[in-house]
C-alpha cells in the first residue's frame, strides 16, 4: 500500500487526500479507459481474469467483449456463478446453449478439466464463435470445452439467423425473424444457420449426455424447452440454468420443467426488462 504522511492536517483533509491519492481508487477506471482507446484503434487486448482461484484468459477485439464478457460476467450473474460453484463438479458433462465468447464455458472447463468432465459450448453467431474458439485455445481447454456453431431450436432444419449487431460479444440475435424478445430490430446481417433440437443433437454418435444445461438465447428458450422432453425425462440431467423472458414464457417454461421433476431454487432479475436467470434442480 502507498502511504503518505499527512502531518497535522484535519480528518476531513486526510479523507479527501486519501480519496485522490490512493491509486486503487482509480486503477480500474484508468484500465477500462485505456482498453476502450486501444480497442478503438483496432488493437486487440489479452485480459486475464482471476476468479475462484482460476486464471481465465480472454482475447478481446471490441469493448463490449472486453468489458461485458471478460470483466463483468462473473460479478454480473450471481445465480449462474452459484450454479457453477455448487452444482457442477468432477466428471460432469455440461451443455452451454448460447455460449457467446465463452465466459461461463471457460470457467466450467477450468473447474472440471482435470476430472474427466467436458463442456459443449453452442454458439451460432460467427464473430462470437470465432472468439469462443480463440479463448478455448488461450486457456488450454481444447479437449475439455467443445465448441459447436449451430442453433438449438425445434427441429433439424436450415434457417436464417438475424444479427442485431456485428460487434463481437453482442447478443440479442434471433432465428427465423429479426425479433428479440417482443421487440423488432433492424438486422445488421443475416447468417445462414442450421437448427437442431436438443433431443436430436444428443442422439448424435460421440455426444455425451449432459448432467447440467445452461440456456441463454434471448427469446428462443421456450422453443428449446418444448423440444427437449426426452432430455428432461432422463434423470442424468440434474440441473437447468436458464434465462427466461417472462412475457414470452407466460409461465409455460416453468410449468414444463416442474412437470419433469425440476424445482426452482434460485432466481435473479437481469437488466431492466422482465428477464430472470432461474436455476432449476431435479427434486
Amino acid at each position: 500500500m502507498f502511504v503518505i504522511n499527512l502531518g497535522t492536517h484535519s480528518k476531513e483533509t486526510i479523507c479527501m487526500r486519501n480519496k485522490y491519492l490512493i491509486w486503487t481508487n482509480y486503477s480500474r477506471k484508468v484500465r477500462i479507459l485505456a482498453a476502450k482507446m486501444l480497442l478503438r484503434f483496432g488493437i486487440p487486448l489479452l485480459n486475464t481474469k482471476k476468479f475462484d482461484g482460476f486464471f481465465i484468459k480472454f482475447r478481446a477485439t471490441t469493448f463490449l467483449e472486453y468489458f461485458l464478457r471478460a470483466e463483468e460476467s462473473y460479478s454480473r450473474e450471481t445465480v449462474t456463478v452459484h450454479w457453477i460453484r455448487n452444482c457442477i463438479s468432477g466428471s460432469d458433462v455440461v451443455l452451454d446453449i448460447g455460449a457467446n465468447v465463452g465466459a461461463y464455458s471457460l470457467l466450467i472447463g477450468k473447474k472440471i478439466e482435470h476430472s474427466g468432465g467436458k463442456v459443449y459450448a453452442v454458439e451460432p453467431e460467427a464473430g462470437n464463435f470465432h472468439s469462443l474458439n480463440v479463448n478455448i485455445c488461450l486457456n488450454n481447454l481444447s479437449g475439455t470445452v467443445f465448441p459447436y456453431c449451430f442453433a438449438i431450436g425445434d427441429k433439424r432444419r436450415v434457417s436464417e439467423f438475424f444479427l442485431s449487431s456485428l460487434e463481437v460479444g453482442s447478443s440479442m440475435h434471433s432465428i427465423d425473424q429479426p425479433v428479440s424478445g417482443n421487440e423488432n430490430f433492424k438486422s445488421k446481417h443475416i447468417q445462414g444457420v442450421l437448427v437442431e433440437s436438443l433431443d436430436t443433437f444428443l442422439e448424435e454418435p460421440g455426444i455425451s449426455f449432459p448432467n447440467h444445461i445452461k440456456i441463454d438465447v434471448d427469446g428462443s428458450e421456450k422453443m428449446i424447452v418444448e423440444n427437449m422432453r426426452k432430455t428432461l425425462e432422463d434423470s442424468r440431467c440434474r440441473s437447468i440454468m436458464i434465462e427466461v423472458e417472462i412475457s414470452l414464457s407466460e409461465g409455460q417454461i416453468e410449468q414444463t420443467l416442474e412437470a419433469f421433476g425440476f424445482k426452482e431454487t434460485m432466481r435473479e432479475r437481469m437488466g431492466g426488462r422482465e428477464n430472470f436467470n432461474i436455476l432449476f434442480e431435479r427434486v
